[in-house]
């Protein structure tokens, strides 16, 4: 299997697909017939839907604020100042995130063109979390999953291997009660400061 460095899902909506399936990256050994997954670590864009992404291992999530510099360069050096005109007037109509793990790139792309804001579905996991209690596991984190008309799902998915162990239900207008509500917005404030635009952040070091 090659490595991947970029994915354009305009040319290569197959890809996109697959990074929602959880089958891109994936490998099969033809011996034993156990499955690896390569982990995530190329950019991301899809014009269509105004969204670019650097994806990144979960592993360098410790070293988040040196992954975030690192893609502010790239998106720069794409998309920003340092780009041709004709691809500054793309970066224009793009929003820009950074993502560590395949559960949290696939949430995110799952997000992009869909018309929900991304932050708002952190506050959204935020107060399941605070209603709820607890991972039931150290190595979930609560991701979307899906965008049905009146309902938004959450699983509580195991970073390692994108299992979920558990599952979370809100209604859909939780997003605007949460947005109308002024004691959020100080949360949507800290979340939104960052391209690492993830409630995970808020649990970092850098964070305390």
């Amino acid at each position: 299997m090659d490595v991947v460095l970029s994915v354009n899902a305009d040319r290569r909506p197959d890809l996109r697909e697959a990074i929602l399936d959880n089958s891109f990256q994936m490998r099969r050994c033809p011996g034993c017939g156990s499955e690896t997954r390569l982990a995530p670590q190329f950019h991301y864009l899809d014009q269509k839907r105004g969204r670019w992404i650097a994806a990144w291992p979960r592993e360098r999530l410790g070293d988040w604020e040196a992954a975030v510099e690192e893609s502010h360069q790239a998106f720069d050096e794409a998309f920003g100042a340092a780009a041709p005109a004709g691809a500054q007037a793309i970066g224009r109509e793009l929003s820009w995130r950074v993502t560590f793990g395949w559960p949290a790139l696939r949430e995110k792309v799952l997000l992009a063109g869909s018309g929900v804001d991304d932050v708002l579905i952190e506050m959204v996991k935020l107060a399941l979390i605070r209603a709820g209690g607890p991972a039931p596991l150290l190595s979930a984190e609560l991701r979307l999953l899906n965008l049905a008309d009146e309902e938004l799902v959450f699983g509580w998915q195991d970073n390692e291997s994108s299992v979920v162990v558990g599952w979370r239900r809100a209604p859909r207008a939780l997003l605007a009660e949460i947005d109308a509500d002024p004691d959020w917005v100080e949360m949507r404030g800290r979340i939104a400061q960052s391209p690492f635009a993830d409630a995970t952040r808020l649990f970092m070091p850098a964070e305390v």
